[in-house]
């Protein structure tokens, strides 16, 4: 993946002003008017001009820094926040709005995993108890299943696990916690025979057009 903070010379903290600055001082330096038929500084102008496209869109901007940090290049930057049901419901939604415009073959897996082990973290976990709210719970629990979807099903045991335990004795999110593992499970088990049965097609087909050409 791109790392466009790298291009411009700057930190992913930096303001909007500092990326301003230095773009318009990497686009002079690498203008093709100023470099005639130099191919690295037309290269360098593009990637400039990329960056600077993102970085100096505020959307743009924040669906990069989350995409960055999937790909395992980057942190993510945590602001102090009041962590109540409704914020945690918040960052739970976000996330999969954050999923839903990424490139999910190349984000690190682990570091997916990571975020959503932190939304349930004991502390978090412990502050949704309190509060009991049920409604937020359903939300938090049915985010995280759908955020879920991009993991193997082997990291999911212990996501599962906490699941239940902010499901508590609500029998319906039980229910659906257990129908959306049952699936992925059925999924993870189809896609690794999938190969095979093809395979096994197509030796099949091969074998019935050898025996037809005989025929006639």
């Amino acid at each position: 993946m791109k790392d466009h903070y790298r291009t411009l010379g700057i930190k992913p903290a930096a303001s909007h002003s500092e990326i301003k600055k230095a773009y318009r001082a990497l686009a002079v330096k690498y203008h093709p008017d100023k470099n005639p038929g130099n191919p690295l500084s037309e290269a360098q102008f593009k990637e400039v001009q990329e960056a600077y496209a993102v970085l100096s869109n505020s959307v743009k901007r924040a669906v990069y820094d989350d995409e960055r940090w999937l790909s395992g290049i980057g942190t993510r930057n945590q602001q102090a926040q009041e962590v109540t049901p409704d914020w945690l419901t918040k960052v739970s939604y976000d996330l999969n709005a954050s999923l839903a415009t990424m490139d999910t073959h190349r984000m690190s897996k682990r570091a997916l995993k990571a975020y959503i082990l932190l939304i349930l973290s004991d502390a978090h976990l412990a502050v949704l108890q309190q509060y009991d709210d049920a409604q937020a719970n359903r939300k938090i629990i049915t985010e995280i299943l759908k955020a879920a979807k991009k993991l193997h099903i082997n990291h999911l045991d212990e996501i599962e696990e906490r699941l239940i335990t902010l499901a508590g004795d609500d029998e319906e999110m039980l229910d659906e916690i257990d129908d959306k593992i049952e699936d992925r499970k059925r999924n993870a088990a189809f896609e690794k025979y999938l190969p095979y049965f093809v395979l096994f097609v197509t030796v099949v087909l091969c074998v019935c057009m050898y025996y037809y050409g005989i025929i006639r």
